[in-house]
């Protein structure tokens, strides 16, 4: 994979994660769904701006990741995905102040260990 193919499958992933911070956000301000409340909710969201926000996100990641895909090998492309989960454990904490235990930090260890084996082999 080029340095060019990995920046942008990085930027990708970045967008992909502000996405989810998005949604997030727009979740905990919409609050909490139910059976007895679902169709205001509804109503709701399509009026939310973080939610559209965290969707456009997507949709921009989603284009960043299909140009990725027409460069570089699936094999080694997926994987590297995967870094989302480390950006969105560390983003969950520094934004929503989410705890981080120890068996996280333990996965996180694990996920960028094999990252690190995929790209470079």
């Amino acid at each position: 994979m080029t340095r060019n193919t990995l920046l942008l499958l990085l930027a990708s992933i970045i967008c992909g994660v502000g996405g989810q911070f998005l949604l997030k956000a727009g979740a905990t301000a919409l609050g909490p769904v139910s059976s007895e409340n679902v169709g205001q909710k509804l109503m709701h969201m399509t009026l939310q701006p973080l939610l559209w926000g965290g969707l456009g996100l997507y949709g921009i990641a989603a284009i960043g990741y299909i140009m990725v895909l027409s460069r570089a090998k699936l094999s080694v492309a997926a994987p590297v995905v995967s870094m989302s989960y480390v950006f969105t454990v560390l983003g969950g904490n520094l934004i929503f102040g989410e705890a981080i235990p120890l068996v996280r930090w333990l996965g996180i260890a694990f996920i960028i260990a094999g990252v690190i084996m995929v790209v470079s082999s």
